[in-house]
């Protein structure tokens, strides 16, 4: 709020400790009229007579008493318990005083006697009402408090509503004060009010039940006296629900020779003219400063010497009555009010912006009160030239917040498979909504992003927090993160099974096992998991509670681990007893390779001495580390990349019962390069200066060979491309030269060749 925030609500003199209590005012058969004339100030001349229920108080309340140190209320329920001696923040209100569901209503009814000098009366006045007039529409009228005179039809208690100043593009237009035609100030708690207090906030609901009390107004009722004494009714009405309570409070009751007349007031131009302080946000109080040159901020009726920064021709101090509106940016300073909207419930000196202000911007129009005098308004205490509006506002900020608190298991501790559950922390303003994000070690959890977090594995032995972001429309987020919960810890099983290994007899070679967990698994597993391992190390893929022996495993040891399987258990392997896996070993003589090693030459394997016989044998081709060919066939046609290499053949040999047997030949001298097929090249053509000759390669093999080119005119090749074409145009350079046609085959593996033509004749003219 800043300094002059607080100023400012120490100058109002409102919630504090030093509140009054209600005087000791019972219903209205024991409150005398003359008792309510004192209360309200009534002077000499001026008589009362009540209806319905009246109670004399001294309890400061929402700018009362105005004047003097009591007021009356007046309440369509029991008014003695408007503002009780021990309040009860849980009551209603809410007493219906007729018959069920009809309406109720007190008066005063004032008698003014004829006197010189005497055109006006005025009354302080504020309707208060425990209905929730945000839920009804202005077609409905519910609670009203009403001012007539007799014989006169006019309604002289008015809101000015909108039109506290007048101007041709948009006039004034008072209402009445009747609930749902009326706006009223919202009570703290509001859900559209974001912030638990202002420099004006009115005292509830700690002193009363009511739900929301208009500013101090001030009703001017004419008197002509043309039939001898006037009589003013002040009346209070629950119109349409006898159930819910409506209130009246009436104080600083005078007489004025004119209600309205002679040189307005005015701002005093001294003091510069005022200023809107505070901060533009959304839930960031507003407050009109009218001398903004000191250090407090002057409040609207402030008696003292310097005052509130306004003035009279007859120096009686001046009140001020205000009304906040609010545009587009684009309007800022436009002086046409069709483009301003009054905002709702802003008749106070300060104004909290809501999220329905977010982006506009603000003015304050002051109107000047003197009783008998014309009231004038200003956009600004200066002059009606000064045009001082707010930036537009921005997104409003969370000034406090709690943590969220995270809520387990009894005891504190939770384990896998628990549910943890996020408790918020109101926010000032209060939040709209939560978005939460659970994290384990400070690190994020993917998804966990609701208000409860069930546990799995993956949090076992973490420390778990959870963070908190409060949202609210037209408010920047917040984040708030909890305390750490944790560490999170897995259950244990209370006993566990012996797995055994089920064999009929010695496990053989092709054989299938089986796991059994064993009995007593306590809690009872919802599965169980398994793990094969040979001679104690883990055999890949072997996580079945069967398992079929192996070559592999044919002389050595199997076991088995299991481990029972439940959502917050911690896994506890168990390890069979090993058996033993028995197996013979099978007997091979060394192959040997027949044949040429030459490239696209056919070798042969010949394995022999095999036992048992019947072993299933395959064979693996190799040039050095390059494998050529695996598989049943004992040929090869050696490929051109063995070139150079010597090959080797590894024979497997494979049956039921025994272990797999690899023997490998002798190596082979390097394979020699296969020969090509060479074809004949051959030349047609004159051998004439200008002719042109044709020449063809011949068939070369095998398939894959490639073959260049070259012409040569007296053994020296031809250069550029027509050296390497398959015609040739002979040049005068070749005159009595003889033309030759080469072709060089070449193939990775073979040997390359070169072929060349006979000579031509010497060339000619």
């Amino acid at each position: 709020m800043g300094i002059k925030g607080i100023a400012l609500t120490a100058a109002t003199g409102l919630i504090g400790s030093a509140l009054g209590v209600v005087s000791a005012a019972p219903a209205l058969a024991d409150v005398a009229p003359l008792a309510a004339t004192a209360a309200i100030d009534a002077p000499a001349g001026v008589s009362a007579a009540l209806s319905g229920s009246a109670a004399v108080t001294s309890t400061a309340f929402n700018d009362f008493p105005s004047q003097g140190s009591s007021y009356l209320v007046l309440s369509t329920g029991d008014a003695d318990q408007v503002l009780p001696a021990l309040p009860d923040p849980q009551a209603q209100l809410s007493t219906d005083r007729g018959n069920d569901g009809a309406p109720d209503s007190s008066s005063l009814t004032l008698t003014i006697q004829p006197a010189a000098g005497i055109g006006c009366l005025f009354v302080d006045f504020a309707l208060g009402t425990e209905e929730p007039v945000h839920t009804y529409t202005t077609d409905s009228a519910s609670d009203t408090l009403s001012i007539k005179r007799s014989g006169d039809a006019t309604e002289y208690a008015m809101n000015a509503g909108r039109g506290y100043f007048s101007q041709a593009s948009w006039p004034a237009k008072p209402v009445p004060y009747s609930v749902n035609a009326l706006d009223y100030w919202h009570a703290p708690g509001d859900p559209t009010d974001p912030v638990t207090g202002s420099t004006e906030e009115p005292r509830l609901p700690r002193l009363t039940g009511l739900n929301h009390v208009t500013t101090r107004d001030t009703a001017r009722i004419p008197l002509t006296f043309a039939g001898g004494a006037e009589t003013v009714t002040v009346s209070v009405s629950d119109v349409s629900n006898g159930d819910l309570d409506s209130v009246a409070f009436l104080d600083h009751l005078r007489l004025g020779a004119s209600c309205s007349s002679g040189t307005g007031v005015e701002p005093n131009p001294a003091y510069g003219g005022g200023v809107i302080g505070g901060i533009r946000g959304v839930g960031d109080e507003l407050w009109y400063d009218p001398i903004p040159s000191t250090s407090d901020i002057e409040r609207y009726d402030d008696p003292a010497v310097q005052g509130n920064g306004w003035r009279s021709p007859s120096n009686v101090p001046v009140e001020l009555r205000f009304r906040w509106y609010r545009t587009m940016a684009g309007y800022a300073h436009d002086g046409d009010m069709s483009h301003w909207s009054a905002i709702p419930d802003a008749d106070r000196q300060s104004y909290v912006p809501t999220s329905v202000d977010a982006g506009s911007v603000l003015i304050v129009m002051v109107t000047g009160f003197v009783d008998g005098r014309r009231p004038e308004t200003f956009p600004s205490t200066g002059t009606q030239s000064t045009w001082y509006v707010t930036l537009p506002i921005g997104n409003g900020t969370f000034v406090d917040g709690e943590a969220p608190t995270i809520v387990g298991p009894s005891g504190g501790h939770a384990s896998v498979g628990d549910t943890l559950t996020a408790q918020i922390g109101h926010t000032v303003p209060r939040e709209d909504t939560y978005s939460w994000q659970w994290f384990e070690n400070g690190v994020s959890i993917s998804g966990a992003t609701g208000q409860s977090l069930t546990l799995g594995a993956a949090q076992a032995g973490r420390t778990i927090t959870v963070t908190a972001t409060a949202k609210r429309l037209n408010f920047d987020p917040k984040s708030w993160t909890s305390a750490g919960y944790g560490p999170i810890t897995l259950q244990t099983w209370s006993s566990t099974g012996s797995p055994t290994i089920l064999d009929d007899g010695t496990p053989t070679y092709g054989e299938t096992l089986t796991a059994d967990p064993g009995s007593g698994w306590a809690p009872t597993p919802d599965s169980y998991s398994y793990q094969w391992k040979r001679d104690g190390i883990v055999i890949s893929g072997a996580t079945n509670a069967s398992y079929s022996i192996k070559s592999d495993d044919v002389g050595g040891s199997l076991t088995v681990t299991v481990s029972g399987v439940k959502t917050g258990y911690a896994a506890q392997p168990r390890t069979s007893e090993p058996v033993s896996v028995l197996g013979a070993t099978m007997i091979a003589g060394t192959p040997t390779i027949t044949g040429t090693p030459t490239v696209d030459q056919t070798l042969t394997a010949v394995s022999t001495g095999w036992n048992p016989g019947d072993a299933t044998l395959t064979y693996a081709w190799y040039a050095g580390d390059l494998k050529l060919q695996e598989d049943s066939s004992r040929y090869l046609v050696v490929p051109a990349k063995a070139a150079g290499l010597p090959i080797v053949v590894r024979v497997t040999g494979s049956r039921t019962g025994y272990q797999p047997l690899t023997v490998a030949s002798d190596p082979t001298p390097a394979v020699a390069k296969g020969k090509l097929t060479v074809g004949t090249p051959q030349v047609y053509g004159a051998a004439v200066v200008g002719q042109t000759l044709q020449a063809i390669t011949g068939a070369w093999g095998p398939s894959g060979v490639r073959l260049s080119t070259q012409w040569k005119v007296g053994g020296t090749p031809v250069t550029g491309r027509a050296g390497h074409r398959e015609s040739f145009t002979i040049p005068r350079s070749a005159r009595g030269k003889r033309i030759t046609f080469v072709v060089t085959g070449k193939l990775a593996g073979y040997t390359t060749v070169t072929r060349s033509t006979a000579p031509t004749s010497k060339v000619t003219r």
